[in-house]
């Protein structure tokens, strides 16, 4: 975990308008599983068209793979980097209790949001292979204090400083931490396909039956956690029928 990880080429910038901009910029020149990692993000991306904000101690990389398969086992990559984010947090000193995982791409610091992931694919005209991206950014030392409109959530920003303090590791010691969770899960999957990794996933996210807000297709539902599906939907529990959600932003009673 203290070395950079073989299967990925490291390409550091001081600024960049967005770390997955650059991957889709950099993709099939070269066909080698890559790391874009800026220590400043000018017009970072965020989930369903959210903007990303992070300060310039924070932590915002964008990995880009050439994975085979279909868009459903592209899309199981939100799983595999959340379970990177995951053990990454924990080697850097939080308690797995005070962490959670929750659909799809969130982790939750003592119930705060603390990172973001975003996957976004790109097509070779020639050859019709996709590449796939995973942005990801960590609040390390500070959040936004105020959301304007489009960034709106009910789940409140945090950082890992406010937990680990001045043991928080540095951008560079994170993006370390979190290549090799990543390479290692990646293998995880590979391997043994998505049924484990659903499995490892659901030991780190909600309880069944945990009471769930959810806002899908201009509504909000309210009922329970029933798991996730084999193609990464979540399944929610409401009024004895279980709706499939496929894109939703998801909030938690506590």
């Amino acid at each position: 975990m203290e070395t950079w990880p073989k299967n990925f080429k490291l390409i550091q910038y001081n600024e960049l308008d967005s770390t997955n901009s650059e991957a889709k910029r950099l993709a099939f020149k070269d066909e080698i599983n890559t790391c874009v990692f800026s220590r400043i993000q000018t017009n970072g991306k965020g989930s369903r068209g959210r903007k990303w904000i992070s300060g310039s101690k924070n932590l915002t990389a964008s990995f880009l793979i050439y994975p085979s398969g279909n868009f459903i086992e592209f899309s199981h990559r939100t799983f595999v980097a959340s379970l990177a984010l995951f053990d990454s947090f924990v080697y850097a000193g939080i308690k797995n209790k005070d962490l959670t995982l929750k659909w799809p791409n969130d982790v939750l610091l003592k119930q705060r949001k603390v990172s973001g992931i975003l996957l976004e694919s790109v097509v070779n005209k020639n050859s019709k292979k996709s590449a796939l991206i995973i942005g990801i950014g960590v609040n390390l030392y500070s959040y936004p204090n105020k959301i304007n409109k489009l960034n709106s959530s009910k789940i409140k920003p945090t950082s890992l400083f406010s937990i680990l303090g001045q043991k928080t590791p540095s951008p560079d010691q994170m993006l370390i931490y979190i290549a090799n969770s990543l390479q290692f899960w990646e293998k995880k999957y590979i391997k043994h396909g998505f049924g484990y990794i659903k499995n490892a996933w659901l030991n780190f996210s909600h309880t069944i039956g945990k009471k769930l807000e959810v806002e899908f297709k201009g509504k909000m539902l309210k009922g329970s956690f029933f798991g996730i599906n084999d193609n990464g939907s979540l399944n929610i529990l409401v009024e004895k029928r279980i709706v499939e959600i496929n894109v939703g932003d998801v909030f938690i009673y506590n």
